[in-house]
């Protein structure tokens, strides 16, 4: 019989979550301490053990649905949940770390100091590891955008976006390293422009536009005369604006001279950009930006890294507004793999929009409201609407609250 037939499936690394059931490792070195035929994934320092030895795992479902159950409940459903609301607390800490330190950069050298490479690389790894330890947390940050920070929170949600793409593509841990460092660093180039123009309320034209396109060969300048840098990121920080028929800038070249990690940062670079507020603009919603990145696929952008994206992110991604089929708005905090139209989410206001104390909702358990019916989500909607302010939200902590009032 097949593997298969037996209950055991074949999975990256990246997949791994805790509570799986480990049947073997498909690469195992001699002088690791897996020697178990199998064994219960217990937390995440088992997971990154596993990571660092080997690619691929075989998981024993059969043995994990019958000491869990295909979806956790009760206690365990409230530990996971638990799990998470510890984990994302850690991620905000790291988001902010970054953040930080992303402005002290950028600072150094709009004051005409030297790129502090280690800095930047301390922080890309960072990074790297929260991604992969809870990249629904990672994505919901994303999404607690700050329109007066806007250059360096556009940077870091462009090397978080781009890490996501990369483990999509099933990337080894440097080339991880390597793509998150090309998305934090590919607008540098901005440091070097006039702040009358860069932070102006209004649509750019005529030279202002002509001067603020030079950012890519700035960038590409800045990080030439950096020690140790990257030589992918210098690629990067020139070409994002490029596209697959020739028509971007500053060089106007085609598909030919694109590099994936270019194709990559360009793809979540116009994503972060159609979906955050500016000044002159407010930004669109998740489904529209979709929709651009779609409708320009094979013309601006790579196709098969949109699609990836797409499938990172999927159709509700964590940190947007929802309303629900029985009038309920709540934020969405955690996908469901398994099925990505029926996210986990955080109720806020009831069916008359009043705020209501903070609950879970998980809508793969197909869960019935007040009246009988299965949850649905009914539309994205902009927090505005309903007076929600995400990043005030955060700041409380109802985020963790939520979870922590479950277990």
């Amino acid at each position: 019989m097949s593997d298969r037939e037996n209950g055991i499936i074949r999975i990256h690394v990246y997949e791994l979550r805790v509570g799986m059931w480990v049947s073997r490792l498909e690469t195992l070195e001699k002088d690791s301490s897996f020697f178990f035929e199998q064994f219960c994934i217990g937390n995440q320092a088992d997971i990154r053990a596993i990571q660092a030895v080997c690619d691929y795992v075989f998981i024993d479902v059969e043995r994990q649905k019958r000491s869990h159950g295909s979806i956790p409940t009760g206690k365990a459903a409230g530990k996971q949940q638990l799990n998470f609301a510890r984990s994302f607390d850690q991620a905000a800490q790291t988001y902010q770390n970054i953040s930080q330190i992303i402005k002290t950069v950028m600072d150094d050298i709009r004051f005409g100091n030297q790129l502090n490479v280690e800095a930047v690389k301390t922080a890309v790894s960072d990074c790297v590891d929260k991604v992969l330890e809870n990249s629904d947390a990672m994505l919901l940050l994303t999404q607690l955008k700050n329109m007066d920070e806007y250059t360096s929170q556009h940077s870091l949600n462009v090397c978080i976006l781009s890490i996501l793409i990369g483990r999509e593509l099933k990337l080894s841990l440097k080339e991880l390293n390597d793509i998150g460092l090309c998305g934090l660093l590919h607008d540098i180039g901005k440091m070097k422009i006039p702040l009358e123009i860069l932070n102006k309320p209004g649509k750019l034209e005529g030279e202002e536009l002509v001067i603020m396109r030079r950012h890519a060969g700035f960038g590409r300048d800045i990080l030439m005369s950096a020690r140790n840098i990257y030589p992918g990121a210098v690629d990067v920080a020139y070409s994002h604006h490029e596209n697959l028929t020739g028509s971007g800038y500053p060089r106007a070249v085609n598909n030919t001279a694109l590099t994936i990690f270019t194709r990559i940062v360009s793809v979540v670079d116009a994503y972060d950009a159609i979906t955050s507020d500016r000044v002159y603009k407010k930004g669109r919603q998740h489904l529209i930006a979709l929709g651009i990145l779609t409708k320009a696929m094979h013309v601006e952008f790579d196709g098969k890294v949109v699609i990836h994206f797409i499938n990172c992110v999927g159709f509700y991604p964590q940190g947007n507004v929802v309303e629900l089929s029985s009038g309920e708005v709540g934020i969405v905090v955690e996908q469901n793999t398994s099925d990505r139209l029926k996210p986990k989410i955080l109720i806020m206001l009831d069916q008359n929009k009043k705020p209501v104390k903070e609950r879970i909702l998980d809508l793969a358990l197909n869960v019935s409201d007040s009246n009988g019916a299965l949850y649905r989500i009914r539309q994205i909607v902009r927090p505005e609407e309903y007076d929600i302010d995400l990043i005030k939200f955060h700041q409380e902590g109802k985020f963790t609250e939520a979870y922590e009032s479950i277990f």
